[in-house]
């Protein structure tokens, strides 16, 4: 591994930790948060794909702090558990956004070497480390008379190996590492969707606003605000328990009638604090995009919390863009085809290892 080492995130594979020769053999897909381990195993029953196992393990606290490993033990002892139960062998992991650093350049035609060393000479205007410390890759955006216009995306190199060691060390083969957000948005969006698309994570204690153009996550950022926010502001304004603000938001959601007006009061601060945090990353991403002929086409919800009853009505209302919660299956099968053996709203969950699974049955990647 040499410093400034390029990965490959568009196609999911990290070069400065080369994988075997099988990476279209079945894989699951991990997603590894603060507070759990989800996976996903997707199967092929020619010529339509299946869901084949999922869950979800509790990670204790302490374990990942804000996408940083601290714990490396129980953590490999949750991924070894895992591996055992489920009899896999292969896995995809994501990578947490909170520490991706991605930014567009225009970059001078030249063989891939050439443009390879360009890109790295830049990375030390772009991100908070030496470029010897972070791996590192870019997609081609826009391709004009004597450049491409590229979108680069680096990661902390220490972080990332965190990771692919506990996976290496539980007994995982590990085929590929991914910024969260590119697999998310792998699975939400379909391979004709190629309009600007903001996607909104929206999980326990935070969310992440990520850009999709192409194909391609161009920008990512987090927002210290989640579902749980919305429930402590209720049980403090309703004087009730935290177990029982859950069950009234999601009994309710952010609704303003006659039965539900004061839930509604209590909840609208915490609401209108994160559309305005999401529309802070609109506008900057819009201004500082670079891509010709931007515009958002839409909005789509995703997470523990995105099918709060009222939450896609009030963000589409007040960022004026259409807001749809997403479907995580999109690029998986139809539901004239299939049906799963999972409810919808915990499908919104295990978006970010479905993009991971579908890794290793989508040709294009």
């Amino acid at each position: 591994m040499v410093p400034g080492s390029r990965y490959n995130t568009t196609n999911a594979f990290a070069r400065a930790f080369p994988p075997p020769e099988y990476l279209t053999m079945p894989a699951v897909g991990i997603d590894i948060s603060d507070y759990a381990v989800k996976h996903i195993m997707l199967g092929r029953r020619w010529p339509h794909f299946y869901l084949q196992s999922h869950g979800k393990l509790d990670i204790p606290l302490g374990v990942v702090e804000r996408g940083e490993v601290k714990d490396m033990p129980s953590l490999v002892k949750i991924l070894e558990r895992l591996r055992e139960e489920k009899k896999y062998e292969y896995a995809h992991v994501s990578l947490p956004e909170e520490h991706a650093f991605l930014f567009q350049m225009e970059l001078p035609k030249g063989t891939v070497a050439e443009m390879d060393q360009m890109v790295e000479f830049q990375l030390k205007d772009h991100i908070p480390f030496e470029a010897g410390e972070a791996v590192f890759d870019y997609s081609v955006l826009e391709e004009r008379a004597h450049a491409y216009f590229v979108n680069v995306s680096a990661y902390p190199r220490a972080i990332a190996q965190t990771y692919i060691s506990a996976l290496e060390e539980s007994g995982f083969t590990l085929l590929s590492v991914e910024i969260e957000g590119q697999a998310t948005a792998r699975a939400l969006l379909s391979h004709t969707h190629l309009e600007p698309t903001i996607i909104v994570d929206v999980g326990r204690n935070q969310a992440s606003v990520s850009m999709s153009v192409k194909g391609n996550v161009t920008f990512t950022a987090s927002i210290d605000i989640g579902g749980d926010n919305f429930t402590r502001a209720i049980a403090r304004g309703l004087d009730v328990s935290f177990q029982e603000a859950d069950r009234l938001k999601r009994l309710h959601g952010f609704r303003d009638t006659k039965d539900t007006s004061a839930l509604f009061t209590t909840m609208y601060p915490v609401m209108a604090q994160l559309k305005e945090t999401i529309h802070k990353h609109f506008l900057y991403w819009h201004r500082h995009s670079g891509v010709e002929g931007a515009h958002v086409a839409r909005v789509v919800l995703v997470g523990g919390n995105a099918n709060m009853a009222g939450l896609a009505e009030y963000l589409e209302a007040t960022l004026e863009v259409p807001v749809v919660v997403g479907n995580v299956w999109t690029n998986v099968f139809s539901f004239n085809e299939y049906l799963p053996e999972m409810h919808r709203n915990e499908s919104l969950e295990f978006a970010t290892a479905v993009g991971l699974a579908l890794r290793s049955l989508l040709r294009s990647g």
